[in-house]
């Protein structure tokens, strides 16, 4: 008898998640964003936004929605802006990607109005979705200037972001300014990671220090502005956390007899600063340090390209000659060796041996030579 009730409650059970399974699910809306005001004129409007598909549970949920098929900006006076009261700017009617960001320019405007924005989108199933409510007034304004300058700083999980800005031929009134960030963005906003300072700016140099990294990701940051007239943003700059900004990226032939500084890739460059000197010919031949620059060879198969800055960190540097002999068995400068390297002022970096000449000869006098790729790291 216990057999046969367990049978049946078995039963119930497989019964209740069979109906759940065919069950009716509801459709989900698309997702949006805030709008991002870019700039304002006493005519009209720059602004930015993202849509994205519904993030469904389930695929039945997911067909059910469908994907968009209409999404753009609603507009007007009123607050809030709806389809019915206000003015729509169509973004378009599908997506390339999800999520998707786009730019519009909006004209026609009321000079010294008001205006109420937001997004809006629609999928096949979900009806209409709409995003937050951002505000602007349109005038004759000048935005202030910004640059993004630099990274500089580096470390695992922190950057400073170099920044200008002038406010000398603008007449807007900037309420907030600072840095924007983000690792997917490739173009971010204040909708993204920020360090912000509230109040106005002054002409002059800024730095933000971002916080919270993570090491080995790449990041993009700008500076912007908050303004009365929308947000000033400057150039992108992207970094990689845990390896610094790129001081020097370049190939070189490193003549016979001759001293180099890894910091510019140049012959000689200034006194003291050189970091080695070639020298091919005689006993014995190979590569001397120069002014406290310490080297280490990475050993054979090792990646150039792969070899990443926190590779360098840990390695066992010395002041110690290297054998390049072209004829010696211990020759440790074969083609495609990679050597890592500090120079005399602290930075690291690494050197690919590309190509090599032989001994030099009454018939060729310049077989000496060895070209040398280097990537040296801003890593003050």
């Amino acid at each position: 008898m216990q057999k046969l009730i367990s049978i049946i409650i078995l039963g119930l059970v497989f019964l209740l998640a069979a109906c759940n399974l065919f069950a009716p699910v509801d459709p989900l809306g698309p997702q949006v964003s805030e709008v991002t005001i870019l700039g304002v004129t006493n005519t009209s409007v720059r602004v930015s936004a993202q849509v994205a598909d519904p993030d469904a549970k389930n695929s039945r949920q997911e067909k059910k929605s469908g994907k968009i098929q209409d999404f753009g900006f609603v507009y007007g006076i009123l607050d809030p802006p709806t389809i019915e009261n206000g003015y729509v700017e169509q973004g378009g009617q599908t997506i390339t990607t999800s999520p998707f960001n786009w730019e519009d320019q909006i004209t026609r405007l009321s000079s010294q109005e008001k205006y109420f924005i937001r997004v809006y989108a629609k999928n096949e199933g979900g009806g209409i979705i709409y995003g937050p409510v951002a505000t602007f007034t349109t005038g004759n304004f000048v935005q202030p200037t910004l640059r993004t300058v630099s990274v500089s700083g580096i470390k695992q999980s922190s950057a400073d972001v170099n920044y200008t800005i002038s406010v000398a031929n603008s007449n807007a009134t900037v309420s907030n300014y600072g840095v924007c960030y983000s690792s997917t963005n490739q173009a971010p906003t204040v909708n993204d990671l920020k360090v912000q300072v509230a109040g106005a700016a002054k002409t002059g140099t800024y730095v933000a220090s971002l916080p919270n990294l993570s090491s080995g990701i790449t990041y993009y940051a700008r500076a912007y502005a908050s303004t009365n007239a929308g947000i000033a943003y400057a150039n992108v700059l992207s970094f990689t956390a845990g390896q610094p900004a790129i001081l020097k990226d370049t190939s070189i032939v490193l003549n016979y007899s001759n001293t180099y500084d890894l910091e510019t890739g140049d012959l000689q460059s200034r006194n003291g600063m050189e970091d080695l000197y070639w020298y091919p010919y005689g006993q014995p031949a190979g590569i001397y340090p120069k002014n406290g620059a310490k080297f280490f060879v990475m050993p054979n198969g090792t990646d150039f390209k792969s070899l990443k800055y926190s590779d360098l960190l840990p390695l066992k540097y010395t002041t110690d000659f290297i054998d390049g002999s072209y004829t010696s068995k211990t020759n440790k400068l074969s083609n495609g060796t990679v050597v890592a390297y500090v120079t005399n002022v602290g930075h690291y970096g690494k050197m690919r041996v590309n190509s090599k000449g032989t001994d030099r000869t009454e018939m060729d006098l310049y077989s000496g030579n060895m070209e040398v790729s280097i990537v040296t790291y801003n890593n003050d």
